[in-house]
């Protein structure tokens, strides 16, 4: 039997995955996730985002989106042992097992999308710019504020097809870097969901034959470390801490700037970045202790 909707159907994937799933009216589903407030979130919705997003384009982009993302998430986990997690936590758990490919996907675009909003300065009074801390971690790395913003949104300009790119700080030295880290479709920056690795395309294999098919992930040896270690790197990988990130998928820009405005849009973005999230999540040195690197050769990840 082909099971051309393995990676679709909650139901499906949750049972393959040794979850147990309920057959639950959608009248009946346990909303445990929901929408997110953002900062000024009435007058987003009344206003979008002055300078950014039109009403209109605010409701497509995160009100209805992030909506049908917290819909699905509650499809996909009500009455298993998973519809108690966070979409952090289930991006996480889930990344492992190929057959809970929909659940990871909804999970971290729910993530994702969030993450991205989270990171605007929804206020239009306020201007935000990085702190003297921050600008000195940020000259480290990149060697100033504008080569920063020409490389990352180069990067998002030049992605074909949707997807986040963020800005991470790696936790793999002690001076803590900064990168830049292209994530495509619902790809995730966590560090602990990098471990995906698929070679076959399972809609076209039954239920007996996916397992052998795969020796890594959930079916390889690395799976036995025990839950404790599940958030760690994986082997080869690295450990980053995400930032900020900018979405550039379509839904979210094209109603506002057209099928030509995606430079435009991530321009606009970039005047609205809340700098303070981004403080936020950073672990700095003070800008005294700060040493600068402008002769580093890569300053981002390439997908």
């Amino acid at each position: 039997m082909i099971l051309r909707s393995l990676l679709r159907r909650p139901g499906a994937v949750q049972s393959l995955a040794g979850t147990p799933a309920k057959c639950v009216s959608p009248l009946f589903l346990r909303s445990l996730h929901v929408v997110p407030s953002l900062v000024n979130h009435q007058e987003l919705e009344k206003n979008g985002i002055p300078g950014l997003l039109s009403p209109k384009g605010f409701k497509i982009a995160y009100t209805d989106y992030q909506q049908l993302m917290v819909d699905e998430l509650n499809a996909a986990t009500s009455g298993t042992t998973l519809e108690g997690q966070t979409p952090k936590s289930l991006v996480i758990e889930l990344a492992r097992n190929p057959t809970t490919a929909y659940s990871f996907n909804v999970a971290s675009m729910a993530y994702n999308n969030h993450f991205f909003f989270r990171g605007i300065a929804t206020d239009p009074n306020v201007v935000s710019a990085p702190s003297t801390d921050l600008l000195a971690a940020i000259n480290s790395s990149f060697s100033s504020l504008d080569t920063l913003r020409e490389e990352f949104l180069a990067t998002a300009d030049a992605m074909f097809g949707p997807g986040f790119v963020w800005l991470v700080q790696l936790n793999d030295t002690a001076r803590r870097p900064l990168r830049i880290l292209p994530t495509y479709l619902a790809g995730s920056p966590l560090s602990g969901a990098h471990y995906r690795r698929q070679s076959h395309d399972l809609t076209t294999h039954n239920p007996d034959s996916y397992q052998e098919l795969n020796p890594v992930g959930a079916f390889g040896s690395a799976a036995r470390r025990g839950a404790e270690k599940r958030e760690q790197k994986p082997l080869g990988g690295v450990d980053v801490v995400p930032l900020l990130c900018v979405n550039t998928w379509e839904h979210v820009w094209l109603h506002d700037y057209g099928v030509r405005g995606k430079m435009r849009f991530l321009e606009k973005w970039w005047e609205k970045i809340n700098w303070n999230v981004v403080q936020e999540g950073a672990t700095l040195q003070p800008s005294g202790q700060v040493k600068f690197n402008y002769g580093q050769a890569q300053n981002s990840f390439r997908a």
